[in-house]
């Protein structure tokens, strides 16, 4: 067995670096709860981690209720940014992940659909900005996930071969766009993704603290 690490571990934002998806999914069903509308995890659940589902929800709950989606994006909006507020701090098992890969001299960079403002947002949020030399969001490709562009473009910042690096992700979509791109995927679900169909990636963990350097080896080998 090889023993180099990859080149490169980049690392999707929303649901993974903070648990944005449970933030979400509870804005959501208070909005529905407040006009007697159920909104299961089940229905939610299959557009966690897909960029620009949140119109067609708006306009959904909009015909049920007879309140515009604009009104109701207005209310719902300070909900979920509150939410993300009280989790903004990183755990301990990311912090000591990402120390580790910079004194084994693995780069790391993030690949997130969520636009620019927003990933700037929760990582300087999250006091980690200094720890990744490449960002690409969904404001750099014209496709987002489950595309792979958002990878290829993380890998061509970071100067490294998208097959020579492991993926971070929660979601099956994000899954899907990192195999795209030829990397290795690990999967770290949250409370909301973990019901998703995440088969598909090339090994699972319940946390930050099982990404291994063994692990990180063995994929790349």
């Amino acid at each position: 067995m090889s023993t180099l690490l990859p080149e490169a571990v980049i690392f999707d934002v929303d649901g993974l670096l903070i648990d944005t998806e449970t933030c979400d999914y509870q804005a959501w069903r208070e909005l529905h709860d407040e006009y007697g509308i159920e909104l299961t995890l089940a229905e939610y659940c299959e557009s966690a981690g897909l960029y620009g589902t949140w119109d067609r929800r708006y306009d959904a709950l909009a015909a049920q209720c007879g309140v515009s989606a604009a009104e109701l994006h207005a209310r719902r909006e300070p909900r979920f940014r509150e939410l993300v507020q009280e989790h903004l701090e990183p755990s301990p098992e990311l912090r000591a992940l990402l120390a580790e890969l910079r004194a084994q001299g693995v780069r790391r960079g993030i690949a997130s659909s969520s636009d620019g403002d927003w990933v700037e947002f929760l990582v300087s949020g999250l006091g980690l900005a200094a720890e990744f030399e490449a960002i690409a969001t969904g404001h750099d490709v014209e496709r987002r996930k489950p595309a792979p562009d958002l990878y290829l473009l993380a890998a061509e910042r970071l100067g490294v071969d998208p097959t020579r690096c492991v993926a971070l992700e929660d979601s099956m979509h994000g899954i899907q766009a990192a195999r795209a791109a030829g990397l290795r995927v690990i999967a770290i679900p949250n409370s909301v993704s973990e019901h998703q169909d995440l088969s598909p990636a090339h090994a699972r963990v319940a946390h930050f603290g099982e990404v291994t350097l063994e692990l990180l080896r063995k994929l790349v080998s």
